[in-house]
């Protein structure tokens, strides 16, 4: 088992412990990044030699002694829509190719505050628009348990890549369902989270109004760490909420006896998947015997959520996108 296979957790107590080095943890995933890339296809750039001397340094905090945050000396990728200084960031489009962001997103900050360590960016549909990651102008990434297979979208690259062992987590952006889409067909975790918890300033934006940055990751539990990282109020993105970032790890120890679960009867209509309506009903019998409470409820207005979906989210993309004309931005063909 190579120590990319661990999850945050695991390898953060293996670091203390120093019973693995941060150069070792980086290093195995950037080889499984160089043996896997070319099928997946799930890296666009790489960061490789600031990623190996920032491990060098995490080292060296940890024989000294030094505290260190849970997502220190952790490697991982960030989709090709935030933007990070000194790493080309493209959206996936020809229009920006060669771009390199002179800032970093207020999320990369945090993330590099808290002593994460970056890979490189991740393949996703071209500008955050699809959901198979085909439409990236640099070709599709494939989905790692099955490369005839998509890995979904937009953040198709990155739930591929966590998939893959590639890296312990990833940051995508979710929109309309392109963190959590990619994350079902993956098989790992990818969390929205609500609306202005997490800063978008230096996402590049699709629709202003419902576009989110969140984690994907192996397990709930390493989400909750990034999402702990990442999360909270920021000055250049007035959208952020004014509310202090709570422990999102202390639920873990809870459980789920006593919790109220809806039900939507409007998800179970004709056109269902059989095997998706069989997996949920089992996840449903498997939270009742850990003592969830579950509850049918209706949505009653369920049916207009596409259709609203479909005016404000192109309303929004075509003011955003405005500005990609080879004029101010981007380049003339």
């Amino acid at each position: 088992m190579g120590s990319n296979e661990l999850t945050i957790k695991e390898a953060h107590e293996k670091l203390l412990k120093k019973e693995i080095a941060c150069i070792e943890l980086t290093q195995d995933c950037i080889e499984r990044i160089e043996l896997t890339n070319r099928k997946l296809h799930t890296f666009l750039a790489t960061d490789f030699d600031n990623a190996l001397k920032q491990a060098k340094e995490i080292d060296k905090k940890i024989a000294k002694g030094t505290k260190l945050k849970m997502l220190a000396g952790i490697p991982c990728g960030i989709k090709d829509l935030i933007l990070t200084q000194g790493i080309e960031t493209t959206a996936s489009s020809n229009m920006l190719r060669n771009y390199v962001p002179l800032y970093d997103a207020t999320v990369i900050e945090k993330l590099k505050a808290n002593g994460a360590i970056i890979l490189g960016k991740q393949n996703c549909d071209a500008w955050g628009h699809g959901a198979s990651t085909e439409n990236s102008d640099f070709g599709p990434s494939h989905n790692p348990w099955d490369l005839e297979r998509v890995p979904g979208g937009s953040s198709g690259g990155s739930a591929a890549s966590v998939a893959a062992e590639q890296v312990f987590y990833s940051l995508g952006t979710d929109t309309g369902g392109s963190i959590r889409h990619p994350a079902s067909l993956c098989g790992v975790v990818g969390f929205k989270p609500s609306y202005g918890r997490v800063s978008r300033y230096g996402a590049i934006a699709m629709g202003s109004s419902l576009d989110c940055i969140g984690p994907l990751a192996k397990t709930v539990e390493d989400a909750a760490y990034v999402l702990q990282a990442i999360a909270g109020l920021d000055k250049s993105d007035s959208t952020t909420l004014p509310k202090s970032v709570p422990d999102y790890t202390k639920s873990f120890k809870k459980g789920v006896k006593g919790l109220k679960i809806g039900l939507p009867k409007e998800a179970f209509i004709e056109g269902l998947d059989k095997g998706v309506e069989t997996t949920v009903k089992t996840a449903v019998k498997e939270l009742e015997k850990l003592g969830a409470k579950i509850e049918e409820v209706s949505l009653k207005y369920l049916d207009y959520g596409l259709a609203c979906y479909y005016i404000i989210m192109p309303s929004e993309v075509s003011s955003n996108l405005g500005r990609y004309d080879g004029i101010r931005y981007g380049f003339q063909s």
